[in-house]
């Protein structure tokens, strides 16, 4: 057996959310981390010219998807939800004349504007493209690309009054990046492309906002968020989108502590000292993890109602020293089902197809646990900056994807060994921890709850044991 620390203010314990009465952990997504970089991958794109046309396929269906909701949206929510669905396919268009438009929109751009060639360059670069590059490449074809949308949406009445995106230049401005990428390329400098290009989406952030302050604009409101969202940051946050969620599923973590002598965990998790750290026991590494935990929750769903039990989850230290998992886009769609894989990234509406499926299929075995080293990797990777916190953590991939944002498991009363107490954590709030555990412990045949107190002593921050007895 092993101790774990969970670091809780007391407004979660035994206030607003009454996670110790309850006996609930809550599990956390990663679009709610306080590192935005957890889960970082270092993806890549490499292949051939059916996969390349694709993606520019997708990133025009997603556009458009954007420019209808914010055409119809007057729900800031809505937007920043909604405006982009990685999973969204031409399939998935609700209506003929929805997808007629969009047949319209890929005409307009890849035929009537001259962009059908830039597949073939973009599989020709002599190594892969990193995705900062991606971002500026999808920034200098994005005026053309927007007004592709808006001209077919005009035709319809479905917008109106919409400014022009300015597309001069854009086909040659992208032939002469491609060419200059593929030059640095060729000659080893292609790891000085990536911090250079990674500048574009702020600084045209930026420049957005330095024009709303010269006009003198007071707030930066819904009208502003859409604009900024169509003209400026949609291929960051495409990006970002696709490859947070179309190479692995959602999942979810319990975070724990291996020790609870850490000044700035017990301020960052626990209100500055005010709150307390649950001492769970463990059982003992294995083979494969630090150790396991056994909690209680949604394991399935029957029918429309889920199916809760037990789940016995291994218990994993975070790497603070490796680097990022590489991950190759396109060769790792693993969310997306294999009938619209095929249909909607593996070939191309005039019947050209990929080499990629027949190398996946080949081997599907040595596929998926590749695929799976790279979620443990990185889901289980931290930037070295937090190694103070010495976390390990139990991850739930959410493969019904239908969790929530947070999670609730619960645990068994017998799993705490202990309580300990802040510097500032308040008398009452200490009583009303002790009364709960009391309660819950009530007519169960299990070890007594320990209770400790973190003291300075004038050289060292340590915990003391309170029940001597």
């Amino acid at each position: 057996m092993t101790i774990i620390y969970r670091f809780r203010s007391m407004e979660n314990l035994v206030h607003e959310h009454s996670e110790l009465e309850n006996q609930e952990l809550v599990l956390s997504s990663p679009r709610y981390f306080n590192d935005p970089l957890e889960g970082y991958q270092d993806v890549f794109w490499e292949g051939d010219e059916v996969l390349w046309e694709n993606l520019l396929r997708h990133y025009l269906l997603n556009l458009h998807q954007a420019a209808i909701v914010c055409a119809l949206s007057e729900d800031d929510e809505a937007l920043e939800e909604y405006a982009i669905d990685p999973k969204l396919t031409r399939s998935d268009l609700s209506t003929d004349k929805l997808r007629q438009q969009f047949d319209s929109i890929c005409q307009s751009f890849f035929e009537e504007r001259g962009f059908e060639k830039i597949p073939s360059s973009l599989a020709s670069l002599p190594k892969p493209l990193k995705r900062n590059n991606l971002q500026q490449i999808l920034s200098t074809i994005h005026n053309s690309a927007l007004e592709s949308v808006l001209e077919k949406m005009r035709t319809t009445g479905m917008v109106s009054g919409w400014p022009e995106a300015t597309t001069s230049g854009d086909l040659e401005t992208v032939d002469d990046l491609l060419v200059a990428l593929s030059g640095a390329m060729d000659n080893g400098n292609e790891e000085l492309l990536e911090p250079a290009a990674s500048l574009v989406g702020p600084l045209e952030s930026h420049m957005y906002l330095e024009q709303m302050v010269q006009t003198e604009a007071e707030q930066f409101e819904l009208p502003h968020k859409k604009h900024h969202l169509l003209y400026k940051s949609f291929p960051s946050r495409y990006i970002r989108e696709i490859t947070t969620s179309l190479i692995h599923t959602n999942w979810h973590t319990l975070c724990f502590a291996k020790e609870c002598a850490s000044p700035p965990m017990w301020a960052t998790y626990a209100d500055e000292h005010r709150g307390a750290a649950l001492m769970f026991r463990a059982d003992c590494q294995t083979d494969e993890s630090w150790g396991e935990i056994t909690v209680n929750g949604r394991t399935g769903w029957n029918g429309t109602e889920p199916i809760f039990g037990d789940i016995t989850a291994s218990l994993h230290c975070v790497d603070y020293e490796s680097p990022p998992p590489e991950v190759n886009f396109f060769r790792f769609l693993s969310t997306i089902p294999l009938p619209k894989l095929e249909s909607a990234w593996h070939s191309t509406p005039d019947g050209k197809t990929s080499e990629i499926i027949d190398e996946i299929i080949e081997d599907q075995d040595a596929w998926r646990e590749d695929l799976w080293d790279h979620f443990h990797s990185m889901s289980t990777r931290k930037l070295g900056q937090w190694e103070h916190e010495q976390e390990v953590r139990m991850v739930l991939p959410d493969l019904s994807g239908l969790e929530d944002s947070h999670r609730k498991v619960t645990y068994d009363i017998s799993q705490l060994e202990g309580v300990v107490f802040g510097l500032r954590t308040k008398l009452e709030d200490r009583f009303e921890v002790m009364r709960i555990i009391s309660e819950n412990n009530q007519g169960i045949d299990s070890s007594p709850v320990d209770f400790y107190q973190m003291i300075f002593d004038g050289t060292e921050f340590k915990k003391v044991k309170l029940n001597i007895a």
